[in-house]
């Protein structure tokens, strides 16, 4: 059983160091603002991760199957050699999971100010492309003169 759960947090270290990698990657694409290959990383990100989650939720079926609530709970029960080994592991397992979840937020934030960025310059655009003078020719090919003018109404009550 100790094999299962030590080989469980092997698989879940290695994948998140690949998941860093890409996340990496995938900021990269963001900074060289290249679409096709930032959405190719995202599907394999997001594969990556449900690939994790299903190794974790493997992991935590395994530990309630001897009783345990938690790694933690395991590594209690373990002699000094094997639980130096699993706290190793885990603790290795912790520091690559927070370094992906602050490049997941770079990414986020970088991504966020790129779709500003675009709408902004987007807006601005077509804000130059309308025309300043409001005279124009109709749907119908006629001049039309969007000025105001003064007239004088004259009717008969």
């Amino acid at each position: 059983m100790q094999a299962k759960i030590e080989q469980s947090l092997k698989r879940q270290k290695q994948g998140l160091v690949l998941l860093r990698t890409l996340l990496q990657e995938e900021f990269s694409a963001l900074r060289g603002h290249d679409p096709k290959k930032i959405s190719s990383l995202e599907f394999s990100i997001q594969e990556l991760i449900r690939q994790l989650v299903d190794e974790k939720e493997a992991l935590k079926s395994l530990l309630q199957k001897i009783g345990c609530m938690s790694i933690k709970d395991y590594i209690l029960g373990l002699s000094d050699g094997e639980k130096a080994k699993i706290e190793n592991l885990f603790s290795s397992l912790e520091e690559n999971e927070q370094k992906c979840v602050v490049q997941a937020a770079k990414n986020a934030e970088l991504a966020q100010a790129l779709a500003e960025q675009t709408t902004k310059l987007t807006k601005f655009l077509y804000e130059r492309l309308l025309p300043s003078n409001k005279d124009t020719y109709s749907a119908r090919g006629r001049w039309q003169q969007k000025t105001a003018r003064a007239t004088l109404l004259r009717g008969t009550l």
